[in-house]
Order: C-alpha cells, then sequence, then structure tokens
C-alpha cells in the first residue's frame, strides 16, 4: 500500500509521487472546524470528489469545477441508477487535483456537511471576481459519508 504522509510542518515533495492512483493519504493535524486537529489516514476509495473554485459560500459549480472518481460514478450508476458521471469521471483528474491541494494541506479543515457527510476545505489563494470582492478560492475533497460498498470492497468511516 502507497501512503504519503503531509504534516502542517513537513509538505511532501511532489517530485516523490508516483505517476499512479494514490492509495492512502496519510494528514497530520487537520483542524477540524468545531475540533483539536487530528490525523487521520484517507484512503482514496473514500473520496468522490474533488472540486477546484470558490470555497465559501455555493459550490454548485458555477464558480469551479468537480473531479470525480471513476469508483463514485460506478456507486452512483449501481446504486442510485444515475449513469450520468460515468462519461466524466477521470482517476487521473482527482490525482492532479489531490496533488495540487497537499501543496497547501497545511491550511486543511475538515467538515461536516449540512447536508449529511464529510469534506475536507483547503484554501488556496483569495481572487477578486466580478464585483472587486474578494472571494476564498481552493479544493474541497467530498468523502463517502456512510458505510457502502464499491466493487465489491466495503468503505467503513
Amino acid at each position: 500500500m502507497n501512503e504519503r504522509v503531509v504534516s502542517s510542518k513537513t509538505l511532501l515533495s511532489m517530485s516523490n509521487i508516483k505517476n499512479k492512483i494514490m492509495d492512502t493519504i496519510k494528514l497530520e493535524k487537520v483542524n477540524p472546524s468545531h475540533e483539536t486537529p487530528r490525523n487521520f489516514d484517507l484512503k482514496y476509495e473514500r473520496i468522490k470528489a474533488v472540486y477546484f473554485g470558490r470555497i465559501k459560500g455555493c459550490t454548485c459549480g458555477c464558480e469551479g469545477q468537480y473531479f470525480y472518481t471513476k469508483h463514485y460514478a460506478q456507486y452512483k450508476s449501481q446504486v442510485e441508477g444515475n449513469r450520468l458521471l460515468l462519461s466524466i469521471a477521470d482517476d487521473g483528474k482527482v490525482e492532479r487535483q489531490l496533488k495540487r491541494a497537499l501543496e497547501h494541506s497545511h491550511k486543511a479543515k475538515f467538515f461536516v456537511q449540512m447536508s449529511g457527510g464529510y469534506c475536507i476545505k483547503v484554501p488556496t489563494h483569495i481572487e477578486c471576481n466580478e464585483y472587486d470582492e474578494e472571494v476564498q478560492m481552493g479544493f474541497i475533497i467530498d468523502l463517502h459519508w456512510k458505510d457502502i460498498e464499491l466493487n465489491q470492497t466495503p468503505i467503513n468511516l
């Protein structure tokens, strides 16, 4: 199993990451929105999608872009009958976004979403919108929020 260790003091050298899908990303000292920092391993199979764009307020995709994992697209297709994500799911694109997010992992925060589920928000920079207002840009890593089975692999949060 490939493991990547990233802490708030020592970031992973991007030259050490191989060009294959990540198995496990070790996150250390992630600041939850309402608890003390904690470490946890984030298994790739638990990631639904990575979003890059505006991360405060609406994240519908109008101010950013979602990158979906193939296993999540298959889950949506098999369990919910929703085949829309199958054609756009791309693990390579997800991995590239995760590598970019890891460069800013020292700012990561773990959130429980209002609609149910969990995500990790990783702020990167501030941009000005069309109204000259500052908006926070960054990544949101969406995680599976309940026990599900994907590709005959049980996933337990």
